[in-house]
């Protein structure tokens, strides 16, 4: 079964480093998202806190009128 995507959409969060990475739509909102819920996540006492605070953010981006997917270049292909 062949999963690979080779043309992200705007909503898509990619995985790594580096200023396309960085610059790409989806990882611009994915880190804003994250710095609105950040005193949140750092203010949570328990571990169970902390996860529901990360599964928002991923449930916000999989919600999105074209769902963003998370993303990583397959290590073999290169893609």
């Amino acid at each position: 079964m062949d999963n690979q995507i080779l043309d992200p959409h705007d909503n898509d969060v990619l995985c790594g480093r580096g200023g396309y990475i960085n610059s790409h739509p989806g990882n611009e909102r994915f880190r804003k998202l994250v710095e609105k819920r950040k005193r949140v996540y750092l203010a949570a006492r328990f571990k169970r806190e902390k996860r529901l605070v990360a599964n928002s953010i991923v449930s916000e981006i999989r919600a999105l009128e074209k769902p963003g997917r998370f993303l990583a270049k397959d290590s073999k292909t290169g893609n």
